[in-house]
């Protein structure tokens, strides 16, 4: 079952890789709907599926808003 999480990056000005929980949605559109800024973000993740222990690329995570503000700049 795919899932998807919301987070919201703390102090980013500062280069900082901290983050907030905010919540875990059943669709990508609902996921969307609990951002607030750019500094929030979405990613896709499976119910029950562990990952590796070394750091790896969130692949289809994205910022939603700031995606939607590139796409109205052009």
């Amino acid at each position: 079952m795919k899932l998807w999480v919301t987070g919201k990056v703390l102090n980013p000005n500062e280069g900082s890789d901290k983050w907030e929980f905010v919540g875990v949605f059943d669709t990508a559109k609902k996921a969307e709907a609990a951002c607030k800024d750019e500094n929030y973000f979405i990613g896709p993740i499976e119910l029950n599926d562990m990952l590796p222990d070394e750091t790896v690329p969130w692949i289809d995570g994205y910022y939603p808003l700031a995606e939607k503000c590139k796409v109205k700049e052009t």
